[in-house]
């Protein structure tokens, strides 16, 4: 179901449209769809932290391509915006306090020059820090942009060690996304920033990737259109949830966090549901499914949809010889694919590389059987 001109609208569709009498499992996929992208006048204020590694390593085009891509994010604030810009080796400089975008501040940016080693945590903790203790920035959609090339070796070390300060900071209502350059940066450690801070992952293979890298992060919380999005899922009499394949948690009232909204995007979650046995004299239609989707506006107001999964009850024969939903069949692998692949970035952490290479093969074989769309190759590349 399309989402109407103005208001998001909430699908839930199952892998095959029917539920079979003698008991069966269902994938099931749920997705906000949300209006197309609004106009420049009504788009979000944003308040950005650039955390820029200068170690050693970033010496050169790495450096220079970095500090390019920042002024060129500044050149595309507005004057309501706010913005601060960190660099850091084994110490954490700040090239740009935090205020709105300026001549002197572009400037500046073009002044950082590498240096050691890598405190990577300091440095995002300081971008942090920053956007935490200011005022006034309560209707601005708040980011650490944080990019690296390499692992961290003073401060944490650790995905683990450090996920619970950003998850605490994203609960303050500051997300993070991460941009790894090159080969040597350490994908598990950013892959848990990332995901504790409810932003995004990009890899990065050349460093002339990035000012469009950095103007998308932009352009995604200009984009925002409501915060703390979250889903909740009752299943019906006789219907069991066994299993939510995206990496995410319910919380102790049952509801699951998706981080923000944008519009234009399709928040989805893809989760297994085992349908029990109907008598002979049971009901033709049964409802498996009650999804609820709430989530808070720029001004505060909160707002929540509702959908009901309703499908016909079909006897056995008739529902094996039902179509797969191909949708629902994608997301579920790609989904799969994604949790072997922190599998094995686990397995490596503990010294187990028989185990990674297990779960990645799995993953890459499972792939096989989905076309080359946009997401698929997404995944493979980080497999590899």
């Amino acid at each position: 179901m399309p989402a109407n001109d103005d208001h998001p609208s909430l699908s839930v569709i199952a892998t095959r449209p029917a539920a079979c009498r003698q008991g069966c499992q269902l994938d099931v996929l749920v997705q906000l769809n949300t209006p197309a992208p609004i106009s420049a006048a009504q788009r979000q204020t944003v308040a950005m932290a650039i955390v820029i590694d200068r170690s050693g390593s970033m010496a050169g085009t790495k450096l220079k391509a970095a500090c390019a891509a920042a002024q060129q994010l500044l050149r595309q604030l507005t004057a309501s915006d706010r913005v601060a810009v960190f660099s850091f080796d084994n110490k954490v400089q700040t090239v740009v306090p935090l205020g709105p975008p300026s001549e002197e501040a572009i400037e500046r940016i073009g002044a950082i020059r590498s240096g050691g080693s890598t405190a990577l945590v300091d440095g995002w903790r300081a971008g942090m820090n920053a956007l935490l203790d200011a005022r006034g920035l309560e209707r601005h959609q708040r980011r650490v942009l944080l990019l690296t090339d390499g692992q961290a070796n003073i401060g944490p070390r650790r995905g683990g060690d450090v996920a619970p300060l950003v998850g605490q900071a994203c609960e303050e209502g500051i997300s993070t996304s991460c941009i790894g350059l090159g080969e040597d940066y350490d994908e598990r450690m950013l892959s848990a920033i990332a995901e504790a801070g409810q932003g995004n992952l990009v890899h990065l293979t050349a460093p002339q990737q990035l000012e469009a890298v950095f103007t998308a992060e932009l352009e995604g919380l200009q984009l925002t259109i409501g915060r703390h999005l979250q889903l909740r899922l009752q299943p019906g009499p006789g219907v069991e949830l066994t299993q939510i394949y995206n990496q995410l948690h319910t919380n102790t009232e049952g509801w699951i966090d998706l981080g923000e909204l944008q519009a234009g995007s399709t928040p989805s979650l893809a989760v297994a549901l085992q349908v029990a046995p109907y008598s002979a004299d049971g009901p033709a239609v049964a409802e498996l499914l009650k999804v609820q989707a709430r989530w808070r506006t720029a001004d505060e107001q909160a707002l929540m949809l509702e959908a009901l999964l309703r499908l016909p009850v079909l006897e056995q024969p008739a529902w094996d010889a039902l179509p797969v939903d191909e949708e629902v069949r994608q997301e579920v692998l790609l989904q799969q694919t994604a949790r072997r692949r922190r599998e094995a970035m686990q397995g490596i952490d503990q010294g187990d590389a028989g185990m990674s290479r297990t779960s990645v093969q799995m993953a890459l074989d499972s792939l096989q059987t989905l076309k080359g769309s946009s997401a698929v190759q997404r995944e493979e590349q980080l497999l590899g």
